[in-house]
């Protein structure tokens, strides 16, 4: 018996999954396992939706057993510990799992860069950080209602994102069209509501420089708060502090500004010092040809490219894809096939039924990148359940407000 041990069910790993389940469906002696933390897939490109009011929570995750089928395939759900690379084992939190092939796609998570005071910042990595979001800035805006003093009303109307990647523009727009809804329900509200985005560099959406423009079009309209050349040098529970000296009281301070590795224990060097696995150009660790790296926690630069391919989900599904069709290739004796990817294009979605992109080197923008951009995510998202639930919820988003209840 072959085993095969998937880590991580995030993009990378339900790719890798699918691929191999199909790959090796009539295929005896052949068992496929997929070890993950929680035993669903999440959507995660659409999570500022869900922390804004637009989509249920329930539209974006979708349970692994009913998405990954397959009679050579199974699940366990427990977190992966440890990957001795040399006696081919995965430790989990109860078991030891013994592999013959292996794909690490342990993803990713929020990356403070040291930052003092960073852990009082809200994140975005999960269903639950999307649902505490969204009841943090409900609670924090009913709260500015009944404040005594108007420097207190307005630090409870105030939010901060610190990072102006995809997340940090599309979040701090959908912030502020939500607080707005929330603050008009008040007849007698004087509040003006501020959101802040605040930015290190000198540019928003470093890595995609022809949607800058439209981009900042959009902050520009919605009254955001850029902040560029801006590094945060502390966090307090309701302030951020610029290294300028700047401070910003806000109620609602969100980190986006950077992600790093999943960390799992490996053997020395196997992965470097910021916790990425490099891999070769058919995704493979060095010197461990049976062990596949794919998604966040992957240093893959294919040819030609000259950098690190960037942390998206099409990039993580591509990667999944073609691990997959490698073990099957090894296994089966056949050639390995070089993972050679260019990013498609970006969409980002810029308030409500606005939106900016670009595909294939055509700039598109408005109305029509907004529904271009959900057209894709819908047909993208795997179960056929979330599918008709998400199309429910946006098609209920273009008669109605936002929903505004706590959850």
């Amino acid at each position: 018996m072959k085993n095969i041990v998937i880590i991580g069910g995030g993009f990378g790993g339900v790719y890798a999954a699918k691929n191999l389940i199909k790959l090796f469906k009539h295929a005896d002696g052949v068992h496929i396992t997929l070890v993950n933390n929680t035993n669903y897939f999440l959507f995660i490109p659409m999570l500022h939706e869900i922390a804004t009011g637009t989509l249920s929570a329930s539209s974006l995750a979708e349970p692994l057993r009913e998405i990954l089928r397959g009679k050579h395939f199974s699940f366990v759900r427990e977190r992966g510990m440890s990957v001795d690379l040399h006696k081919q084992k995965v430790k989990t939190e109860t078991m030891t799992l013994s592999y013959d092939y292996l794909i690490i796609a342990t993803g990713s998570m929020t990356n403070y860069f040291n930052t003092p005071g960073a852990d009082h910042c809200l994140t975005l990595k999960n269903e639950a950080d999307a649902i505490n979001l969204k009841n943090h800035l409900i609670t924090s805006i009913e709260r500015s209602f009944y404040s005594k003093t108007d420097k207190e009303k307005q630090m409870f109307a105030t939010a901060a994102v610190i990072g102006a990647g995809p997340t940090g523009v599309e979040l701090s727009l959908e912030i502020k069209e939500f607080i707005d809804q929330i603050l008009k329900s008040n007849a007698n509200n004087h509040i003006d509501p501020h959101v802040y985005l605040i930015q290190s560099g000198d540019a928003i959406l470093p890595h995609a420089p022809k949607l800058q423009g439209e981009a900042m079009r959009a902050l520009k309209n919605h009254g955001i708060h850029l902040l560029l050349n801006s590094r945060v040098a502390n966090v307090m529970k309701r302030s951020v502090i610029i290294d300028n000296g700047q401070a910003i009281n806000a109620a609602t301070i969100v980190w986006t500004a950077g992600v790093k590795p999943n960390p799992i224990e490996t053997a020395p060097h196997a992965a470097d010092e910021r916790g990425f696995f490099h891999v070769n150009e058919f995704l493979q660790l060095k010197n461990y040809p049976n062990v596949y790296a794919v998604g966040d926690c992957a240093h893959s630069v294919p040819r030609g490219h000259g950098r690190q391919l960037p942390m998206l989900a099409q990039v993580a599904s591509k990667q999944g894809t073609i691990a997959a069709i490698n073990i099957a290739q090894q296994h089966f004796g056949k050639p390995l096939k070089v993972f050679d990817y260019t990013v498609r294009g970006m969409l980002l979605s810029l308030g409500k039924r606005k939106g900016a992109g670009v595909l294939f080197g055509i700039s598109i923008r408005g109305f029509f990148a907004w529904w271009l951009m959900r057209t894709i995510y819908l047909f993208k998202i795997i179960g056929v359940s979330n599918k008709l639930k998400t199309a429910y919820d946006w098609t209920l988003d273009l008669f109605v407000k936002r929903d505004t209840t706590e959850v």
